[in-house]
């Protein structure tokens, strides 16, 4: 009895210890595929507003127009190296998009993107965190 008594006491400190980290796993990739989306979504002219995306613990950033990317390959790795620095249980990440005309943009003035960016997006957040959380937490202990 005592045996198993201290195999339960080793298998719960081991969920214990690694349920946070799951969880930081699932948070992380959610928000990695939706700043992806996010980019891939965001119409392209000269490529400043899909440069301009960025994850963040404040969400002041500042627009710069020559700074451009319109394949969004920048922005995604740094996103995703910021995510990983940033976002873990009880940490507030910010997904922004410092273009001024990035409102026109969700409102559909691009005919790339007529329904939009952000609204599209937000809208799958839900289910993928649920789809991420599932994988995270079924791999084993």
């Amino acid at each position: 009895m005592t045996s198993r008594k201290g195999n339960y006491a080793a298998v719960l400190k081991k969920v214990q210890r690694e349920t946070p980290q799951k969880i930081d796993k699932a948070l992380q990739d959610t928000a990695n595929e939706t700043i992806s989306k996010l980019i891939d979504r965001t119409p392209v002219d000269t490529g400043a507003a899909k440069y301009h995306w960025f994850a963040r613990a404040l969400p002041d950033e500042k627009f710069d127009k020559k700074r451009v990317d319109p394949s969004g390959a920048q922005p995604k790795a740094r996103a995703k190296r910021d995510i990983k620095t940033i976002f873990k249980i009880g940490r507030v990440l910010w997904l922004v998009n410092s273009a001024p005309y990035m409102v026109y943009l969700e409102e559909g003035s691009s005919t790339q993107a007529p329904s939009g960016v952000v609204a599209i997006t937000i809208a799958e957040v839900a289910p993928m965190f649920q789809r991420h959380m599932k994988t995270a937490i079924s791999k084993p202990i």
